[in-house]
């Protein structure tokens, strides 16, 4: 596990100190400014108070429970752990499991996105001499796939998957006994995200135009309340086997008041709208027909 820990954690200060100062050197226009855009919040590079923070929280966070479930799943296993990243975007938490040693299958339906996650990986290379096992794969997950995996990971992407039973179906289909769906989400009942997405999409249910013309059904921000998405997996085949809910500031604590005020997210009732993020783990009820 402290291997895990020591990979992730170095990772991630690299990417603040290393990556972000030279981003617009391997990323082309238009890639560039939306990797700068969604990135922005990151702690600036030589502040250390920051940067510490930082990554006490990330490793208490949805992609530190992943990150320590690997471990533990690899420490069982003669092969190595093979994790779908379900919409990985700009291929950060890609790398992140790849560096805590899983192998990682990369998928998104946005070209530009995958190209941007290739451009970090090859940089990622040549600054460190060592290649992350990560493979970028352009698909839409809510039709057949290929590969049995041990875990699927989905951060911020499940409001965007239409239609959603598909994708469940899939998941079934593929999770290696044992293996389980992780989903990183806002908690969709937080008066604050609802009011915000209110004004971001009229319509949830929409339609994405890849530059290629394939067309792909896409969701705009659907919400997921914590009852409703424990409802939605239960309907779908998949037992739930952790479900906590984030307060907002807590994952930056020091460790002892962490430890104390952590029960309140292993609650999840009680932060049911309160609460800003959530953590659910799911495993299939039986085979998938």
């Amino acid at each position: 596990m402290g291997d895990a820990e020591d990979a992730f954690r170095s990772l991630l200060r690299w990417m603040i100190e290393v990556e972000w100062a030279a981003h617009a050197e391997f990323l082309p226009a238009g890639e560039r400014e939306a990797f700068a855009d969604y990135y922005k919040s990151l702690p600036k590079a030589g502040d250390a108070a920051a940067i510490r923070r930082f990554l006490r929280g990330f490793w208490r966070s949805e992609a530190g429970w992943t990150a320590r479930w690997i471990a533990a799943r690899a420490a069982q296993q003669l092969g190595p752990v093979r994790v779908m990243d379900a919409g990985s975007g700009f291929g950060t938490f890609a790398m992140l499991y790849a560096a805590a040693g899983a192998e990682v299958i990369a998928a998104d339906l946005r070209p530009d996105r995958l190209h941007a996650a290739d451009a970090r990986l090859a940089f990622h290379a040549r600054k460190t001499g060592r290649r992350l096992e990560v493979r970028q794969l352009r698909a839409d997950l809510t039709k057949p796939w290929e590969d049995d995996v041990d875990l699927v990971w989905v951060y911020n992407a499940l409001s965007h998957i239409d239609p959603l039973e598909g994708f469940l179906a899939e998941v079934r289909r593929h999770l290696r006994p044992g293996g389980v769906l992780v989903i990183g989400d806002i908690n969709g009942a937080h008066p604050a995200h609802l009011a915000r997405l209110a004004d971001l999409r009229s319509e949830v249910h929409q339609e994405y135009v890849a530059p290629d013309g394939t067309r792909h059904a896409y969701a705009v921000e659907r919400t997921f309340p914590p009852g409703e998405l424990r409802e939605i997996m239960r309907t779908n085949g998949l037992r739930i086997v952790h479900h906590e809910l984030y307060w907002g500031g807590m994952g930056v604590l020091p460790d002892l008041p962490y430890a104390l005020l952590r029960l309140l997210q292993t609650r999840w009732a009680l932060g049911h709208t309160r609460a800003r993020r959530q953590l659910l783990v799911a495993t299939p009820v039986g085979p998938a027909a």
